[in-house]
Protein backbone atom coordinates (compact mmCIF):
# COMPACT_ATOMS: atom_id res chain seq x y z
CA UNK A 1 0.00 0.00 0.00
CA UNK A 2 1.30 3.11 -1.21
CA UNK A 3 -0.16 6.20 0.87
CA UNK A 4 0.46 10.26 0.15
CA UNK A 5 -0.75 11.55 3.69
CA UNK A 6 -1.21 15.21 3.82
CA UNK A 7 -2.37 18.53 5.61
CA UNK A 8 -3.43 21.72 4.37
CA UNK A 9 -6.01 23.27 2.15
CA UNK A 10 -5.73 26.06 -0.68
CA UNK A 11 -6.67 29.24 1.31
CA UNK A 12 -8.15 27.80 4.96
CA UNK A 13 -5.18 25.98 7.03
CA UNK A 14 -1.96 26.41 8.68
CA UNK A 15 1.10 23.89 8.78
CA UNK A 16 0.70 22.26 5.30
CA UNK A 17 2.27 19.25 5.11
CA UNK A 18 3.07 15.58 3.40
CA UNK A 19 4.07 12.23 4.33
CA UNK A 20 4.96 9.54 1.93
CA UNK A 21 4.24 5.81 3.40
CA UNK A 22 4.68 2.74 1.88
CA UNK A 23 3.82 -1.10 3.33
CA UNK A 24 3.92 0.79 6.56
CA UNK A 25 7.17 2.34 6.72
CA UNK A 26 7.68 6.29 6.35
CA UNK A 27 9.71 7.39 3.73
CA UNK A 28 9.28 11.08 3.77
CA UNK A 29 7.82 13.95 5.68
CA UNK A 30 8.32 17.80 4.92
CA UNK A 31 6.42 20.75 5.47
CA UNK A 32 5.51 23.41 3.07
CA UNK A 33 6.84 26.26 4.96
CA UNK A 34 10.46 24.95 4.51
CA UNK A 35 9.65 25.50 1.29
CA UNK A 36 7.54 28.32 0.63
CA UNK A 37 9.41 30.18 3.77
CA UNK A 38 6.11 31.06 4.99
CA UNK A 39 5.90 30.41 8.50
CA UNK A 40 3.35 27.87 9.27
CA UNK A 41 2.51 28.01 5.46
CA UNK A 42 -1.29 29.18 6.48
CA UNK A 43 -3.43 28.57 3.64
CA UNK A 44 -0.65 26.98 1.30
CA UNK A 45 -1.93 23.60 0.04
CA UNK A 46 0.75 20.99 0.28
CA UNK A 47 2.07 21.35 -3.34
CA UNK A 48 6.46 21.28 -2.69
CA UNK A 49 6.21 18.75 0.54
CA UNK A 50 4.03 16.31 -1.65
CA UNK A 51 6.45 16.88 -4.50
CA UNK A 52 9.19 16.22 -2.35
CA UNK A 53 7.34 13.11 -0.94
CA UNK A 54 6.97 11.59 -4.02
CA UNK A 55 10.42 12.22 -5.62
CA UNK A 56 12.16 10.60 -2.52
CA UNK A 57 10.00 7.52 -3.12
CA UNK A 58 10.83 7.74 -6.54
CA UNK A 59 6.94 7.83 -7.00
CA UNK A 60 4.39 10.20 -9.14
CA UNK A 61 0.73 9.92 -8.00
CA UNK A 62 0.07 7.18 -10.93
CA UNK A 63 1.68 5.21 -8.01
CA UNK A 64 -0.21 6.12 -5.31
CA UNK A 65 -3.42 4.37 -3.95
CA UNK A 66 -4.38 6.17 -1.31
CA UNK A 67 -4.43 10.46 -0.46
CA UNK A 68 -5.00 10.52 2.71
CA UNK A 69 -6.21 14.22 4.06
CA UNK A 70 -6.00 14.80 8.14
CA UNK A 71 -9.09 16.49 7.90
CA UNK A 72 -12.48 15.35 7.39
CA UNK A 73 -13.23 18.18 5.35
CA UNK A 74 -17.05 17.41 3.61
CA UNK A 75 -18.75 16.35 6.99
CA UNK A 76 -16.61 20.28 8.28
CA UNK A 77 -17.84 21.90 5.33
CA UNK A 78 -21.10 20.71 5.43
CA UNK A 79 -21.13 21.02 9.43
CA UNK A 80 -21.10 24.70 8.59
CA UNK A 81 -23.16 25.81 5.56
CA UNK A 82 -20.24 25.86 3.00
CA UNK A 83 -19.88 24.28 -0.11
CA UNK A 84 -17.83 21.23 -1.21
CA UNK A 85 -17.02 19.84 -4.13
CA UNK A 86 -19.28 17.45 -6.59
CA UNK A 87 -16.77 14.77 -6.50
CA UNK A 88 -13.37 13.59 -5.30
CA UNK A 89 -12.06 14.10 -8.36
CA UNK A 90 -12.83 17.80 -8.31
CA UNK A 91 -11.55 17.88 -4.65
CA UNK A 92 -8.26 16.13 -5.58
CA UNK A 93 -7.53 18.66 -8.61
CA UNK A 94 -8.35 21.98 -6.33
CA UNK A 95 -5.74 20.41 -3.49
CA UNK A 96 -2.95 18.75 -6.07
CA UNK A 97 -3.60 20.19 -9.41
CA UNK A 98 -2.92 17.95 -13.08
CA UNK A 99 -0.77 20.75 -14.06
CA UNK A 100 1.59 20.21 -11.44
CA UNK A 101 0.99 16.50 -10.65
CA UNK A 102 0.29 14.96 -14.08
CA UNK A 103 -1.40 11.43 -13.82
CA UNK A 104 -3.50 9.04 -16.43
CA UNK A 105 -5.39 8.03 -13.55
CA UNK A 106 -6.48 9.24 -9.63
CA UNK A 107 -5.60 7.95 -6.63
CA UNK A 108 -8.50 7.63 -4.04
CA UNK A 109 -8.62 10.12 -1.80
CA UNK A 110 -9.95 10.07 1.72
CA UNK A 111 -10.49 12.44 4.46
CA UNK A 112 -9.92 11.06 7.89
CA UNK A 113 -11.02 12.60 11.18
CA UNK A 114 -8.61 15.30 12.59
CA UNK A 115 -8.57 13.98 15.82
CA UNK A 116 -8.42 10.50 15.09
CA UNK A 117 -5.25 11.22 12.95
CA UNK A 118 -3.39 13.02 15.52
CA UNK A 119 -4.61 9.76 17.58
CA UNK A 120 -3.00 7.64 15.43
CA UNK A 121 -0.16 9.32 14.49
CA UNK A 122 0.80 8.72 18.57
CA UNK A 123 -0.48 5.13 18.71
CA UNK A 124 0.49 3.37 15.80
CA UNK A 125 4.04 4.95 15.24
CA UNK A 126 4.45 4.63 19.28
CA UNK A 127 5.21 1.22 19.21
CA UNK A 128 3.47 0.19 21.91
CA UNK A 129 0.43 -2.59 21.50
CA UNK A 130 -2.20 -0.84 24.00
CA UNK A 131 -2.18 2.47 25.82
CA UNK A 132 -4.44 5.41 26.49
CA UNK A 133 -4.42 8.35 23.71
CA UNK A 134 -5.17 12.05 24.59
CA UNK A 135 -5.55 14.71 21.70
CA UNK A 136 -5.24 18.35 22.58
CA UNK A 137 -5.29 20.77 20.31
CA UNK A 138 -7.53 24.05 19.31
CA UNK A 139 -10.15 22.27 17.61
CA UNK A 140 -10.44 19.38 15.15
CA UNK A 141 -14.52 19.13 12.94
CA UNK A 142 -16.07 19.24 16.25
CA UNK A 143 -13.85 18.38 18.66
CA UNK A 144 -10.97 19.98 20.93
CA UNK A 145 -10.20 17.08 23.48
CA UNK A 146 -10.72 13.73 22.84
CA UNK A 147 -10.14 10.66 24.64
CA UNK A 148 -9.59 7.48 22.99
CA UNK A 149 -7.79 3.92 23.79
CA UNK A 150 -5.21 1.92 21.73
CA UNK A 151 -6.04 -1.71 21.96
CA UNK A 152 -4.11 -3.84 18.92
CA UNK A 153 -3.97 -1.39 16.52
CA UNK A 154 -7.53 -0.44 16.77
CA UNK A 155 -7.99 3.37 18.32
CA UNK A 156 -11.59 3.60 20.04
CA UNK A 157 -12.72 7.30 20.83
CA UNK A 158 -14.17 7.70 24.51
CA UNK A 159 -15.66 11.00 24.70
CA UNK A 160 -14.71 14.52 23.32
CA UNK A 161 -15.39 18.45 24.36
CA UNK A 162 -16.03 20.56 21.57
CA UNK A 163 -14.33 23.40 20.27
CA UNK A 164 -15.84 25.96 22.72
CA UNK A 165 -13.88 24.24 25.50
CA UNK A 166 -10.90 24.36 23.35
CA UNK A 167 -8.08 24.29 25.91
CA UNK A 168 -5.75 24.93 22.78
CA UNK A 169 -7.63 28.33 22.16
CA UNK A 170 -7.69 29.30 26.09
CA UNK A 171 -3.81 28.94 25.94
CA UNK A 172 -3.89 31.27 22.76
CA UNK A 173 -6.46 33.58 23.85
CA UNK A 174 -4.06 34.55 26.92
CA UNK A 175 -1.23 34.38 24.95
CA UNK A 176 -2.86 37.43 22.82
CA UNK A 177 -3.64 38.71 25.70
CA UNK A 178 -0.33 39.00 26.87
CA UNK A 179 0.92 40.41 23.60
CA UNK A 180 2.77 37.30 22.58
CA UNK A 181 0.75 36.55 19.63
CA UNK A 182 -2.50 33.80 19.63
CA UNK A 183 -0.11 31.26 17.81
CA UNK A 184 3.04 31.57 20.04
CA UNK A 185 1.95 28.94 22.82
CA UNK A 186 5.68 28.16 22.91
CA UNK A 187 6.79 31.61 24.30
CA UNK A 188 4.10 31.99 27.07
CA UNK A 189 5.36 28.00 28.18
CA UNK A 190 8.79 29.79 28.58
CA UNK A 191 7.61 33.14 29.75
CA UNK A 192 5.42 31.20 32.66
CA UNK A 193 8.60 29.32 34.60
CA UNK A 194 9.66 33.31 35.63
CA UNK A 195 6.17 33.94 36.81
CA UNK A 196 4.23 33.03 40.10
CA UNK A 197 0.44 31.42 39.66
CA UNK A 198 -2.57 33.11 40.88
CA UNK A 199 -6.10 31.91 40.23
CA UNK A 200 -6.24 29.31 38.46
CA UNK A 201 -10.15 29.28 37.96
CA UNK A 202 -9.39 33.15 35.88
CA UNK A 203 -12.88 34.05 37.87
CA UNK A 204 -14.30 31.49 37.63
CA UNK A 205 -13.85 30.85 33.78
CA UNK A 206 -12.54 27.61 34.53
CA UNK A 207 -14.02 24.84 36.79
CA UNK A 208 -11.69 21.67 37.92
CA UNK A 209 -12.54 17.84 39.27
CA UNK A 210 -10.36 15.38 39.69
CA UNK A 211 -10.50 13.42 36.49
CA UNK A 212 -12.26 16.46 33.38
CA UNK A 213 -12.49 20.29 33.92
CA UNK A 214 -15.32 23.06 32.71
CA UNK A 215 -15.53 26.14 30.82
CA UNK A 216 -17.69 28.74 32.18
CA UNK A 217 -17.60 31.62 29.52
CA UNK A 218 -17.83 29.86 26.41
CA UNK A 219 -20.75 27.98 25.06
CA UNK A 220 -20.10 24.37 24.94
CA UNK A 221 -22.37 24.56 21.77
CA UNK A 222 -20.93 27.18 20.27
CA UNK A 223 -20.70 26.60 16.36
CA UNK A 224 -19.77 29.23 13.41
CA UNK A 225 -21.34 29.13 9.99
CA UNK A 226 -19.62 30.60 7.27
CA UNK A 227 -15.88 29.35 8.97
CA UNK A 228 -14.41 26.38 9.53
CA UNK A 229 -13.61 26.64 12.94
CA UNK A 230 -14.31 28.41 16.13
CA UNK A 231 -10.85 29.80 16.62
CA UNK A 232 -12.15 33.07 16.19
CA UNK A 233 -14.99 33.43 18.24
CA UNK A 234 -13.59 31.14 21.18
CA UNK A 235 -11.03 33.57 21.65
CA UNK A 236 -13.02 36.62 21.76
CA UNK A 237 -14.96 35.65 24.33
CA UNK A 238 -12.02 34.84 26.84
CA UNK A 239 -10.72 37.87 25.48
CA UNK A 240 -13.66 39.84 26.79
CA UNK A 241 -13.73 37.98 29.98
CA UNK A 242 -10.18 38.51 30.76
CA UNK A 243 -9.93 42.08 30.01
CA UNK A 244 -13.56 42.02 33.06
CA UNK A 245 -11.31 40.51 35.35
CA UNK A 246 -7.91 40.48 35.00
CA UNK A 247 -6.13 43.86 36.73
CA UNK A 248 -3.75 44.53 34.05
CA UNK A 249 -5.10 45.37 30.70
CA UNK A 250 -4.84 43.39 27.27
CA UNK A 251 -1.03 44.42 25.81
CA UNK A 252 -2.00 45.66 22.81
CA UNK A 253 0.00 44.93 19.23
CA UNK A 254 0.66 47.60 16.93
CA UNK A 255 2.00 46.97 13.39
CA UNK A 256 4.48 49.21 11.81
CA UNK A 257 6.76 49.49 9.45
CA UNK A 258 10.61 49.06 11.02
CA UNK A 259 13.16 50.66 8.53
CA UNK A 260 16.03 48.64 9.85
CA UNK A 261 14.21 45.62 9.00
CA UNK A 262 12.62 46.67 5.76
CA UNK A 263 9.02 45.25 6.73
CA UNK A 264 6.31 45.77 8.99
CA UNK A 265 6.98 44.31 12.24
CA UNK A 266 4.54 44.31 15.50
CA UNK A 267 5.48 46.00 18.24
CA UNK A 268 3.24 45.81 22.16
CA UNK A 269 2.67 48.59 24.01
CA UNK A 270 4.14 46.86 27.50
CA UNK A 271 7.17 44.36 27.31
CA UNK A 272 5.24 40.97 27.85
CA UNK A 273 7.82 40.04 30.18
CA UNK A 274 5.47 41.92 32.66
CA UNK A 275 2.77 39.57 32.21
CA UNK A 276 4.84 36.32 33.14
CA UNK A 277 2.23 35.69 36.27
CA UNK A 278 -0.23 35.63 33.93
CA UNK A 279 1.57 33.03 31.84
CA UNK A 280 2.08 30.91 35.32
CA UNK A 281 -1.25 31.06 35.82
CA UNK A 282 -2.39 29.65 32.58
CA UNK A 283 0.00 27.03 32.39
CA UNK A 284 -1.04 25.85 35.82
CA UNK A 285 -4.33 26.01 34.89
CA UNK A 286 -3.85 24.23 31.57
CA UNK A 287 -1.43 21.14 33.33
CA UNK A 288 -4.59 20.96 36.46
CA UNK A 289 -7.08 20.74 33.50
CA UNK A 290 -5.07 17.85 31.81
CA UNK A 291 -3.85 16.06 34.62
CA UNK A 292 -7.44 15.53 35.48
CA UNK A 293 -7.93 14.65 32.35
CA UNK A 294 -5.13 11.86 32.41
CA UNK A 295 -6.40 10.51 35.71
CA UNK A 296 -9.65 10.04 34.73
CA UNK A 297 -8.66 8.30 31.19
CA UNK A 298 -5.73 6.01 32.79
CA UNK A 299 -8.52 5.18 35.58
CA UNK A 300 -11.46 4.58 33.38
CA UNK A 301 -9.18 2.06 30.24
CA UNK A 302 -7.20 0.24 33.39
CA UNK A 303 -4.01 1.85 30.97
CA UNK A 304 -0.57 2.81 32.59
CA UNK A 305 0.83 3.91 28.66
CA UNK A 306 -0.01 7.58 27.85
CA UNK A 307 0.50 8.42 24.22
CA UNK A 308 -0.11 12.36 23.11
CA UNK A 309 -0.91 14.34 19.88
CA UNK A 310 -2.72 17.60 19.07
CA UNK A 311 -0.84 21.17 18.80
CA UNK A 312 -0.87 21.43 22.98
CA UNK A 313 1.35 18.11 23.24
CA UNK A 314 4.02 20.51 22.17
CA UNK A 315 3.83 21.55 25.84
CA UNK A 316 6.85 20.07 26.95
CA UNK A 317 6.82 21.83 30.46
CA UNK A 318 3.20 20.10 30.51
CA UNK A 319 4.60 16.67 28.96
CA UNK A 320 6.99 16.83 31.82
CA UNK A 321 4.31 16.79 34.52
CA UNK A 322 2.25 14.07 32.86
CA UNK A 323 5.88 11.51 32.56
CA UNK A 324 6.21 12.29 36.88
CA UNK A 325 2.35 11.39 37.80
CA UNK A 326 2.51 8.13 39.33
CA UNK A 327 -0.22 6.49 37.05
CA UNK A 328 1.57 7.22 34.17
CA UNK A 329 4.33 4.22 33.86
CA UNK A 330 5.08 5.29 29.74
CA UNK A 331 4.85 8.20 27.81
CA UNK A 332 5.06 9.18 24.92
CA UNK A 333 4.46 11.89 22.49
CA UNK A 334 4.20 12.36 18.80
CA UNK A 335 7.02 14.78 18.23
CA UNK A 336 5.22 16.39 15.19
CA UNK A 337 2.26 16.66 17.21
CA UNK A 338 1.19 19.73 15.60
CA UNK A 339 -1.10 19.86 12.53
CA UNK A 340 1.69 19.01 10.04
CA UNK A 341 1.34 15.87 12.45
CA UNK A 342 -1.50 14.91 11.04
CA UNK A 343 -0.68 14.21 7.23
CA UNK A 344 1.92 11.86 9.02
CA UNK A 345 -1.23 9.87 10.80
CA UNK A 346 -3.37 9.75 8.16
CA UNK A 347 -1.32 7.82 6.22
CA UNK A 348 -0.75 5.54 8.88
CA UNK A 349 -4.17 5.19 9.57
CA UNK A 350 -4.82 3.95 6.24
CA UNK A 351 -2.16 1.98 5.71
CA UNK A 352 -3.14 0.29 9.19
CA UNK A 353 -6.89 0.04 7.83
CA UNK A 354 -5.65 -2.01 4.92
CA UNK A 355 -3.72 -4.35 6.46
CA UNK A 356 -0.18 -2.68 6.69
CA UNK A 357 2.39 -3.15 9.59
CA UNK A 358 3.24 0.01 10.27
CA UNK A 359 6.86 0.45 11.98
CA UNK A 360 7.00 2.16 14.66
CA UNK A 361 8.99 5.49 14.97
CA UNK A 362 13.22 4.91 16.27
CA UNK A 363 14.20 8.20 17.45
CA UNK A 364 14.52 10.72 14.38
CA UNK A 365 11.95 12.41 12.36
CA UNK A 366 14.37 13.63 9.92
CA UNK A 367 12.12 12.41 6.64
CA UNK A 368 12.74 15.61 4.68
CA UNK A 369 15.17 16.74 1.80
CA UNK A 370 18.79 16.06 1.98
CA UNK A 371 22.05 17.33 -0.25
CA UNK A 372 25.18 15.13 -1.40
CA UNK A 373 28.29 16.99 -0.22
CA UNK A 374 28.54 17.36 -4.40
CA UNK A 375 25.46 19.22 -4.30
CA UNK A 376 26.45 21.26 -1.55
CA UNK A 377 29.88 22.07 -3.14
CA UNK A 378 28.25 23.63 -6.21
CA UNK A 379 26.07 25.48 -3.84
CA UNK A 380 29.30 27.08 -2.17
CA UNK A 381 31.55 27.66 -5.82
CA UNK A 382 27.84 29.46 -7.22
CA UNK A 383 27.60 31.74 -4.33
CA UNK A 384 31.35 32.43 -4.39
CA UNK A 385 31.64 31.38 -0.31
CA UNK A 386 34.86 30.90 0.98
CA UNK A 387 35.01 27.22 2.47
CA UNK A 388 37.15 24.31 3.48
CA UNK A 389 36.79 20.66 4.02
CA UNK A 390 37.71 19.63 7.10
CA UNK A 391 39.06 15.89 7.46
CA UNK A 392 36.67 15.59 10.61
CA UNK A 393 33.71 18.26 10.05
CA UNK A 394 32.62 17.37 14.17
CA UNK A 395 35.99 17.96 15.21
CA UNK A 396 36.28 21.09 13.10
CA UNK A 397 33.07 22.02 14.46
CA UNK A 398 33.34 21.43 18.01
CA UNK A 399 36.59 23.37 17.85
CA UNK A 400 34.93 26.82 17.40
CA UNK A 401 31.90 25.73 20.49
CA UNK A 402 34.91 25.08 22.51
CA UNK A 403 36.14 28.97 21.42
CA UNK A 404 32.98 30.29 22.35
CA UNK A 405 31.62 30.27 19.18
CA UNK A 406 28.03 29.49 17.64
CA UNK A 407 27.25 27.49 14.69
CA UNK A 408 25.26 26.47 11.80
CA UNK A 409 25.02 22.65 11.75
CA UNK A 410 23.27 21.49 8.49
CA UNK A 411 23.54 17.73 8.32
CA UNK A 412 21.59 15.00 6.13
CA UNK A 413 17.81 14.76 5.92
CA UNK A 414 15.85 17.75 7.28
CA UNK A 415 13.78 17.45 10.72
CA UNK A 416 9.95 17.28 10.09
CA UNK A 417 7.94 19.61 13.38
CA UNK A 418 9.52 22.68 15.32
CA UNK A 419 12.13 21.01 17.11
CA UNK A 420 16.03 21.08 15.84
CA UNK A 421 17.25 17.69 16.54
CA UNK A 422 20.77 17.62 15.26
CA UNK A 423 19.73 18.12 11.49
CA UNK A 424 19.41 22.01 10.92
CA UNK A 425 20.73 23.29 14.62
CA UNK A 426 22.44 26.03 15.68
CA UNK A 427 24.59 24.85 18.02
CA UNK A 428 27.11 26.38 21.17
CA UNK A 429 28.82 25.28 24.58
CA UNK A 430 25.72 25.88 26.80
CA UNK A 431 27.98 27.44 29.47
CA UNK A 432 28.59 30.30 30.69
CA UNK A 433 24.91 31.21 31.31
CA UNK A 434 25.37 34.38 29.19
CA UNK A 435 25.59 32.22 25.98
CA UNK A 436 21.56 32.14 26.27
CA UNK A 437 21.42 36.21 26.04
CA UNK A 438 24.00 36.25 23.27
CA UNK A 439 22.23 33.84 20.93
CA UNK A 440 18.57 35.45 22.10
CA UNK A 441 19.35 39.17 21.87
CA UNK A 442 22.29 39.33 19.37
CA UNK A 443 22.16 36.07 17.25
CA UNK A 444 18.13 35.20 16.83
CA UNK A 445 17.21 38.62 17.99
CA UNK A 446 14.41 37.68 20.34
CA UNK A 447 13.06 37.79 23.89
CA UNK A 448 15.86 37.43 26.33
CA UNK A 449 13.85 35.13 28.23
CA UNK A 450 12.92 32.72 26.02
CA UNK A 451 14.51 28.77 26.72
CA UNK A 452 17.07 26.84 24.70
CA UNK A 453 17.25 22.97 25.06
CA UNK A 454 20.66 20.69 25.75
CA UNK A 455 21.75 17.93 23.31
CA UNK A 456 23.51 15.27 25.51
CA UNK A 457 25.00 12.31 24.61
CA UNK A 458 22.32 9.56 25.91
CA UNK A 459 25.42 7.99 27.48
CA UNK A 460 25.79 10.87 29.92
CA UNK A 461 22.31 11.57 30.39
CA UNK A 462 21.78 9.82 34.20
CA UNK A 463 24.47 12.33 35.41
CA UNK A 464 22.67 15.49 33.80
CA UNK A 465 18.98 14.60 34.37
CA UNK A 466 18.69 12.37 36.44
CA UNK A 467 17.32 9.93 33.95
CA UNK A 468 18.65 7.28 31.60
CA UNK A 469 14.92 6.73 29.74
CA UNK A 470 15.65 7.95 26.19
CA UNK A 471 14.09 11.12 25.59
CA UNK A 472 15.26 11.70 21.77
CA UNK A 473 12.43 14.38 20.86
CA UNK A 474 12.86 17.49 23.03
CA UNK A 475 9.39 17.19 23.54
CA UNK A 476 9.63 16.82 27.64
CA UNK A 477 11.13 18.63 30.36
CA UNK A 478 12.87 17.01 33.20
CA UNK A 479 14.53 18.39 36.33
CA UNK A 480 18.44 19.02 35.67
CA UNK A 481 20.51 17.30 38.56
CA UNK A 482 23.39 19.36 40.67
CA UNK A 483 25.70 18.08 38.39
CA UNK A 484 23.86 18.71 35.14
CA UNK A 485 23.12 22.89 36.36
CA UNK A 486 26.88 23.30 36.43
CA UNK A 487 27.74 22.08 33.02
CA UNK A 488 24.82 23.69 31.49
CA UNK A 489 23.38 26.82 33.06
CA UNK A 490 22.53 27.87 29.80
CA UNK A 491 19.88 25.97 29.09
CA UNK A 492 18.50 25.31 32.57
CA UNK A 493 15.06 26.77 32.98
CA UNK A 494 14.60 29.03 36.44
CA UNK A 495 12.56 26.29 37.95
CA UNK A 496 15.51 24.10 37.09
CA UNK A 497 14.43 21.57 34.37
CA UNK A 498 15.16 21.85 31.41
CA UNK A 499 14.18 20.07 27.42
CA UNK A 500 16.65 17.60 27.10
CA UNK A 501 17.13 16.01 23.48
CA UNK A 502 19.00 12.50 24.71
CA UNK A 503 21.26 11.41 21.18
CA UNK A 504 22.00 8.08 20.55
CA UNK A 505 25.14 6.77 18.42
CA UNK A 506 22.73 4.27 16.35
CA UNK A 507 20.06 6.92 15.72
CA UNK A 508 22.14 9.99 14.88
CA UNK A 509 26.13 8.97 14.63
CA UNK A 510 27.40 12.55 13.29
CA UNK A 511 25.87 14.50 15.71
CA UNK A 512 26.38 12.22 18.67
CA UNK A 513 30.28 12.25 17.85
CA UNK A 514 29.71 16.16 17.44
CA UNK A 515 28.90 16.45 20.87
CA UNK A 516 31.81 13.73 22.08
CA UNK A 517 33.76 16.35 20.47
CA UNK A 518 32.50 18.75 22.05
CA UNK A 519 33.01 17.04 25.23
CA UNK A 520 36.60 16.33 24.87
CA UNK A 521 36.93 19.98 25.00
CA UNK A 522 34.84 20.76 27.72
CA UNK A 523 34.74 17.69 29.50
CA UNK A 524 31.07 17.34 29.36
CA UNK A 525 29.32 15.36 26.29
CA UNK A 526 26.47 18.47 26.17
CA UNK A 527 25.71 21.56 23.29
CA UNK A 528 23.01 24.02 23.73
CA UNK A 529 20.59 23.59 20.32
CA UNK A 530 17.99 25.66 18.95
CA UNK A 531 16.07 25.52 15.63
CA UNK A 532 18.45 26.98 12.90
CA UNK A 533 16.35 30.07 11.64
CA UNK A 534 16.02 33.19 12.23
CA UNK A 535 13.33 35.05 13.80
CA UNK A 536 9.96 34.94 12.32
CA UNK A 537 11.58 32.72 9.53
CA UNK A 538 10.70 28.74 9.12
CA UNK A 539 13.80 26.33 10.16
CA UNK A 540 16.42 26.49 7.28
CA UNK A 541 15.80 23.55 4.73
CA UNK A 542 18.33 24.27 1.23
CA UNK A 543 21.89 24.84 1.27
CA UNK A 544 20.74 28.17 0.07
CA UNK A 545 18.67 29.10 2.90
CA UNK A 546 21.26 27.75 5.37
CA UNK A 547 23.84 30.02 3.63
CA UNK A 548 21.44 33.18 3.86
CA UNK A 549 20.60 33.03 7.63
CA UNK A 550 24.20 32.15 7.96
CA UNK A 551 25.14 35.67 6.26
CA UNK A 552 22.13 37.78 7.69
CA UNK A 553 22.78 36.17 11.50
CA UNK A 554 25.86 37.26 13.59
CA UNK A 555 27.03 33.22 13.66
CA UNK A 556 30.46 31.96 14.01
CA UNK A 557 30.90 28.98 11.62
CA UNK A 558 28.57 26.99 9.44
CA UNK A 559 29.18 23.26 9.25
CA UNK A 560 27.31 22.42 5.97
CA UNK A 561 27.39 19.04 5.32
CA UNK A 562 31.32 18.20 4.96
CA UNK A 563 32.37 21.79 4.43
CA UNK A 564 32.96 24.38 7.22
CA UNK A 565 31.89 28.24 6.36
CA UNK A 566 34.25 30.78 8.84
CA UNK A 567 32.95 34.21 9.56
CA UNK A 568 35.88 36.65 7.39
CA UNK A 569 38.32 37.88 9.70
CA UNK A 570 37.57 40.47 11.46
CA UNK A 571 33.94 40.53 10.80
CA UNK A 572 32.91 39.01 14.07
CA UNK A 573 35.17 37.46 16.70
CA UNK A 574 34.59 33.65 17.74
CA UNK A 575 33.18 34.39 20.46
CA UNK A 576 30.67 36.98 19.45
CA UNK A 577 32.54 40.34 20.61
Amino acid sequence: MRVLGVNGWPGASHDGAACLVVDGEVIALAEEERFTRNKHAYGEAPLNAAAHCLAEGGLTLDDIDVVAHGWDLPTLFADRGLDWFDSDADALEHLLPKALFPRARDPRLTFVDHHVAHAASAYLLSGRDRGAVLVLDGQGENASTTLAVGIDGRIKTLRSHTPGWSLGYFYAAVCAYAGLGADNAGKMMGLASYGTPGDLTFGGALGFTDEDYTVGVVPPDLRSTGSTDEETATIRYWLEHLEKTLRDAPNHTVRHFDPHYGRYTKTTDRDPFEYRDLAATAQAALERAVTGLVRGLLRETGETTLMIAGGVGFNATLNGKLMRMPEVRDLFVQPIAGDAGVSLGAAVWVAAEEGDRILPMTGSVAWGPQWSAGEIREVLEATGTAYSEPADIAAATAGVLASGGVAGWFQGRAEGGPRALGHRSLVAVPSPESTRDRVNIRIKDREAWRPFAPSMQEEVAESLIGTATPLPYMIVTTPVTEAGAAAMPAVVHSDLTTRPQTVSAAVDPLYHRLIGEVGGHTGTAVVMNTSFNGRDEPVVCTPRDALATFHRLPLDALALGPFLVRRPAGALGEAGA
